[in-house]
C-alpha cells in the first residue's frame, strides 16, 4: 500500500509540475567536487516547470550497479552490467514491462510484474534465475514460473519470493542460503520453504537471509561468516530466531552487516563494523543488535557493503560507515561511526545504497547519486567519483 501511495504521489507531483525536485534545478558541482552555494532560484510563474518524462518510482543498488523502476513500469540500469560492461547513463532493460518491484543483487536481478510473475536476468551459475538451467541472461527474459508473487529478494546466487503465506527460494545452497535445513548444491527451480511460512518480509545479503515473522521477530539462515545470524561462523541452513529483535518493521542486509528498523522509528545494526557501519560510535564488530546513535523518526533503511543510511519522516537522509569514495555524500571522504545528515537533498522518497555509492529518489521522480563511479554507477555520463549528490541523467 505504501509503495502504491508513493507512486501516486510521484505521479501527482510530476503532473502538477510543482514538486520540490521539479521546481528547482540543482546547481552543477564544481570541478573540485565541492557544491557551490545554492541560493533561491526565481521561477517565471507563466512557464510550467516540467518533471522527468518518465519519473523513477523505485531504486535498487548493488555493488557497482544501479537500477530504477520507472513509473511507466520499465526498468533502467546503469553502472557495471551483468555482462561486465560499464554504462555511464541509464539503459532500459529489455524484456520488462509493468514492473511493480525491483530487486538487484551482486550476481543477478529480478523484477516483479503487475501480473505477479517475475522476470530475472544476470549470472546463473548457481541457478538463481530459476529456469532450470545455469545459463546467464543479459535480457530479463527468464520467467521462474512463479504466479501471484507479492515480494522478491535476491542474494548472491540465490533468490526468494513470497506467494501468499508461502516463501519459495532457489539457487545455490552450499551455505544453506535456501533455508531448507540442509546443505546441497542447490535448486534450479523454485521450491517451497516450509520454515519460512508466514514470513512478512525478506532481506537477502550475500549468502544468507533474514525474515520478519510474527510479533516483528527476526529469523536468519545461511552463511554466517560475519556474525549476522549467531555467534559462530558455521553455516546455518535452518532459520533460527535472532535474540533481542522484536517489533521490527523493516530489515536490510549486506553481505557482512544488517540493520533493523523498529516500530518506534529507531534503528539497530549488527555484524562487521570496521568502518563504523553499525553507527554505534565504535568500530567493534557486534554479534547482536546495537542501536544506532542519534537516530529517530526513521521510516526507511538501506545498507551497502560497509555503509548504512536511513530516511527520516521529514524526508531527510542520514548515513554512516565507510566513506573512502564519498558514499556518505557529506563532501568529505572521512568515514563516520555515527549517523550524519546528507546535505542538499530536499525531500526524499527512498534512499538506496550499493557497494560504495548511494542514491536518493526525490519526491517528483528525480534521482540523485553520490560516491564511487568507476563503472558509471552514478549515472551522470562520467566515471568520476563524487562526494556530493548529483543528478542521474535519464
Amino acid at each position: 500500500m505504501r509503495g502504491r501511495w508513493l507512486e501516486l504521489l510521484v505521479l501527482l507531483t510530476v503532473t502538477a509540475g510543482a514538486g520540490l525536485s521539479c521546481a528547482r534545478a540543482l546547481p552543477a558541482p564544481a570541478a573540485n567536487g565541492t557544491s557551490p552555494a545554492a541560493g533561491p532560484v526565481a521561477a517565471d510563474p507563466t512557464t510550467p516547470v516540467p518533471g522527468p518524462p518518465d519519473p523513477a518510482a523505485e531504486l535498487a543498488l548493488s555493488y557497482e550497479r544501479s537500477c530504477a523502476r520507472m513509473l511507466s513500469g520499465l526498468v533502467k540500469c546503469w553502472g557495471l552490467g551483468y555482462d561486465d560492461a560499464p554504462r555511464t547513463s541509464p539503459v532500459a532493460v529489455a524484456g520488462i514491462a509493468r514492473a511493480v518491484q525491483l530487486a538487484v543483487g551482486p550476481t543477478h536481478a529480478c523484477a516483479r510484474l503487475e501480473s505477479g510473475r517475475l522476470r530475472c536476468f544476470g549470472a546463473n551459475e548457481g541457478g538463481a534465475l530459476g529456469d532450470g538451467t545455469r545459463e546467464p541472461a543479459t535480457a530479463a527474459s527468464v520467467d521462474p514460473g512463479i504466479e501471484a508473487a507479492t515480494d522478491v529478494a535476491v542474494g548472491t546466487d540465490f533468490t526468494c519470493t513470497r506467494v501468499g503465506s508461502e516463501s519459495l527460494c532457489w539457487g545455490d545452497n552450499r551455505r544453506g542460503s535456501l533455508a531448507l535445513g540442509t546443505l546441497s548444491a542447490g535448486e534450479l527451480r523454485p521450491v517451497v520453504v516450509p520454515a519460512l511460512t508466514g514470513a512478512r518480509a525478506l532481506s537477502l545479503g550475500g549468502r544468507h537471509g533474514l525474515a520478519i515473522v510474527e510479533e516483528g521477530a527476526v529469523v536468519g539462515w545461511g552463511d554466517d561468516a560475519h556474525g549476522i545470524i549467531g555467534t559462530t561462523t558455521a553455516a546455518k541452513p535452518a532459520p533460527i530466531r535472532l535474540a533481542s529483535l522484536l517489533h521490527v518493521r523493516e530489515i536490510a542486509s549486506s553481505s557482512s552487516h544488517a540493520c533493523a528498523r523498529f516500530d518506534s522509528g529507531t534503528v539497530a545494526c549488527w555484524g562487521d563494523n570496521d568502518a563504523g557501519q553499525l553507527g554505534d560510535g565504535t568500530t567493534t564488530r557486534r554479534d547482536g543488535p546495537a542501536h544506532v546513535l542519534g537516530l529517530s523518526n526513521v521510516v526507511q533503511i538501506a545498507v551497502g557493503e560497509r555503509t548504512s543510511c536511513a530516511r527520516h519522516d521529514s524526508g531527510a537522509v542520514s548515513c554512516w560507515g565507510a566513506n573512502e569514495h564519498g558514499q556518505l555524500g557529506d563532501g568529505t571522504t572521512t568515514s563516520r561511526s555515527k549517523a550524519a545528515r546528507v546535505p542538499g537533498l530536499g525531500s526524499v522518497a527512498q534512499v538506496a545504497v550499493g557497494g560504495s555509492h548511494a542514491c536518493a529518489l526525490l519526491i517528483g521522480g528525480e534521482v540523485q547519486c553520490w560516491g564511487a563511479n568507476a563503472n558509471g554507477e552514478l549515472g551522470d555520463r562520467t566515471q568520476t567519483s563524487r562526494n556530493i549528490r548529483g543528478p542521474v541523467l535519464f
